[in-house]
Protein backbone atom coordinates (compact mmCIF):
# COMPACT_ATOMS: atom_id res chain seq x y z
CA UNK A 1 0.00 0.00 0.00
CA UNK A 2 1.20 3.75 -0.59
CA UNK A 3 1.53 6.98 1.34
CA UNK A 4 -1.92 9.33 0.79
CA UNK A 5 -3.22 12.69 0.83
CA UNK A 6 -6.67 11.95 0.57
CA UNK A 7 -9.10 13.53 2.73
CA UNK A 8 -13.08 13.66 3.45
CA UNK A 9 -14.90 16.41 4.85
CA UNK A 10 -17.54 15.39 7.96
CA UNK A 11 -20.82 17.74 7.82
CA UNK A 12 -21.73 18.80 11.31
CA UNK A 13 -24.29 15.76 11.72
CA UNK A 14 -21.46 13.68 11.25
CA UNK A 15 -22.06 12.69 6.96
CA UNK A 16 -18.82 11.69 5.61
CA UNK A 17 -18.14 12.99 2.04
CA UNK A 18 -16.60 10.98 -0.79
CA UNK A 19 -12.59 11.50 -1.12
CA UNK A 20 -11.10 14.69 -1.59
CA UNK A 21 -8.10 14.90 -4.54
CA UNK A 22 -4.67 14.80 -1.81
CA UNK A 23 -3.19 18.28 -1.45
CA UNK A 24 0.80 18.22 -0.16
CA UNK A 25 2.95 15.44 0.15
CA UNK A 26 1.25 11.95 0.82
CA UNK A 27 2.43 10.35 4.30
CA UNK A 28 1.36 7.96 6.94
CA UNK A 29 0.85 8.45 10.61
CA UNK A 30 0.62 12.38 10.90
CA UNK A 31 -0.32 14.10 14.09
CA UNK A 32 -3.57 16.56 13.73
CA UNK A 33 -5.75 19.13 15.78
CA UNK A 34 -8.12 22.01 15.58
CA UNK A 35 -6.87 25.63 16.44
CA UNK A 36 -8.15 29.10 15.61
CA UNK A 37 -11.53 28.07 16.76
CA UNK A 38 -12.72 26.99 13.46
CA UNK A 39 -9.40 25.62 11.25
CA UNK A 40 -7.57 22.69 11.64
CA UNK A 41 -3.82 21.48 11.27
CA UNK A 42 -2.27 18.45 9.88
CA UNK A 43 1.33 18.01 10.59
CA UNK A 44 4.60 15.68 10.84
CA UNK A 45 4.42 11.64 9.39
CA UNK A 46 6.43 9.62 7.25
CA UNK A 47 6.64 10.14 3.64
CA UNK A 48 9.45 7.21 2.83
CA UNK A 49 11.00 8.69 6.21
CA UNK A 50 10.17 11.07 8.95
CA UNK A 51 8.44 14.55 7.91
CA UNK A 52 7.83 17.57 9.91
CA UNK A 53 5.87 19.30 7.38
CA UNK A 54 2.56 20.70 7.77
CA UNK A 55 -0.55 21.36 6.35
CA UNK A 56 -3.28 23.50 7.26
CA UNK A 57 -6.92 23.12 6.88
CA UNK A 58 -9.16 26.17 6.11
CA UNK A 59 -12.49 26.97 7.88
CA UNK A 60 -14.22 25.23 4.79
CA UNK A 61 -11.75 22.18 5.04
CA UNK A 62 -9.52 23.00 2.12
CA UNK A 63 -6.42 21.83 2.68
CA UNK A 64 -3.40 23.83 1.66
CA UNK A 65 0.18 23.48 0.30
CA UNK A 66 2.92 22.12 2.63
CA UNK A 67 3.97 24.38 5.29
CA UNK A 68 7.90 24.02 5.45
CA UNK A 69 8.54 22.02 8.98
CA UNK A 70 9.74 22.91 11.98
CA UNK A 71 11.24 20.88 14.88
CA UNK A 72 11.99 17.36 14.57
CA UNK A 73 10.44 15.31 11.83
CA UNK A 74 8.40 12.64 13.03
CA UNK A 75 5.97 10.07 12.90
CA UNK A 76 3.48 8.27 15.49
CA UNK A 77 2.66 11.59 16.70
CA UNK A 78 -0.75 12.91 18.90
CA UNK A 79 -2.05 16.10 18.53
CA UNK A 80 -4.83 17.97 20.48
CA UNK A 81 -6.24 21.28 20.81
CA UNK A 82 -5.72 23.56 24.16
CA UNK A 83 -6.67 26.89 25.19
CA UNK A 84 -9.44 27.65 23.45
CA UNK A 85 -7.91 28.30 20.02
CA UNK A 86 -4.53 26.38 20.00
CA UNK A 87 -3.04 23.12 19.06
CA UNK A 88 0.04 21.00 20.02
CA UNK A 89 1.88 18.14 18.45
CA UNK A 90 3.78 15.74 20.78
CA UNK A 91 5.82 12.52 21.52
CA UNK A 92 6.49 10.40 18.65
CA UNK A 93 8.94 8.93 16.82
CA UNK A 94 12.26 10.00 15.35
CA UNK A 95 14.76 8.06 15.10
CA UNK A 96 13.80 6.67 18.82
CA UNK A 97 10.81 7.69 20.66
CA UNK A 98 10.63 11.21 21.65
CA UNK A 99 8.48 13.89 24.70
CA UNK A 100 9.05 16.42 22.73
CA UNK A 101 6.48 18.91 21.95
CA UNK A 102 5.37 21.88 19.08
CA UNK A 103 2.78 24.57 20.17
CA UNK A 104 0.52 25.84 17.16
CA UNK A 105 -0.86 29.32 17.60
CA UNK A 106 -4.01 30.11 17.12
CA UNK A 107 -3.10 31.48 13.42
CA UNK A 108 -1.44 28.00 12.35
CA UNK A 109 2.18 29.05 13.38
CA UNK A 110 3.90 25.76 14.18
CA UNK A 111 6.53 26.61 17.02
CA UNK A 112 10.38 24.79 17.54
CA UNK A 113 10.89 22.20 20.06
CA UNK A 114 9.56 22.02 23.28
CA UNK A 115 11.84 20.27 25.73
CA UNK A 116 9.79 16.77 26.50
CA UNK A 117 8.22 16.22 29.49
CA UNK A 118 7.09 12.85 30.29
CA UNK A 119 8.10 9.18 29.47
CA UNK A 120 8.90 8.98 25.68
CA UNK A 121 6.87 7.20 23.64
CA UNK A 122 4.99 7.00 20.44
CA UNK A 123 1.41 5.93 19.50
CA UNK A 124 -0.47 7.46 22.14
CA UNK A 125 -4.06 9.18 22.25
CA UNK A 126 -4.96 13.04 22.22
CA UNK A 127 -7.94 14.93 23.14
CA UNK A 128 -8.59 18.58 24.33
CA UNK A 129 -10.79 19.07 27.89
CA UNK A 130 -12.73 21.13 29.75
CA UNK A 131 -13.11 23.85 27.05
CA UNK A 132 -9.05 24.81 26.91
CA UNK A 133 -6.85 21.61 27.88
CA UNK A 134 -5.39 18.74 26.61
CA UNK A 135 -4.75 15.42 27.39
CA UNK A 136 -2.21 12.85 25.81
CA UNK A 137 -2.47 9.56 26.94
CA UNK A 138 -1.34 5.66 27.00
CA UNK A 139 1.12 4.85 23.58
CA UNK A 140 4.17 2.75 23.34
CA UNK A 141 8.17 2.56 24.62
CA UNK A 142 9.14 -0.81 24.45
CA UNK A 143 5.98 -1.88 26.42
CA UNK A 144 2.67 -0.94 25.78
CA UNK A 145 1.74 2.04 28.47
CA UNK A 146 -1.15 3.09 30.72
CA UNK A 147 0.01 6.76 31.69
CA UNK A 148 -1.18 10.54 30.58
CA UNK A 149 0.15 13.56 30.39
CA UNK A 150 -1.83 17.02 30.90
CA UNK A 151 -1.58 20.30 28.70
CA UNK A 152 -2.57 23.12 30.45
CA UNK A 153 -4.43 26.32 29.26
CA UNK A 154 -0.96 27.53 28.28
CA UNK A 155 0.39 24.87 26.26
CA UNK A 156 2.29 23.24 29.39
CA UNK A 157 2.68 19.77 29.63
CA UNK A 158 2.55 17.88 32.82
CA UNK A 159 4.75 14.98 34.36
CA UNK A 160 3.35 11.38 33.73
CA UNK A 161 0.24 10.28 35.62
CA UNK A 162 0.13 7.05 36.41
CA UNK A 163 -2.30 5.13 34.33
CA UNK A 164 -6.17 3.59 34.42
CA UNK A 165 -7.49 0.88 32.21
CA UNK A 166 -5.76 -0.54 29.75
CA UNK A 167 -2.29 -0.62 28.78
CA UNK A 168 -2.77 -0.17 24.53
CA UNK A 169 -1.21 1.90 22.11
CA UNK A 170 -2.77 3.93 18.98
CA UNK A 171 -5.74 4.83 20.69
CA UNK A 172 -8.62 6.79 19.60
CA UNK A 173 -9.57 9.94 21.02
CA UNK A 174 -12.21 12.54 21.29
CA UNK A 175 -14.09 14.98 23.49
CA UNK A 176 -17.50 14.64 24.19
CA UNK A 177 -20.12 16.92 26.04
Amino acid sequence: MSNTAITNLVSNVGVVSSDVAGVGTARYSPGACEYGEDKGIFGYGNADSNTAVTNLVSNVGVVSSDVAGVGTARRDLAACGYGEDKGIFGFGYAASNTAITNLVSNVGVVSSNVAGVGTARYGMGATQYDIDKGIFAYGNNGPSLSMSNLVSNAGVVSSDVAGVGTIRYYPGACSFN
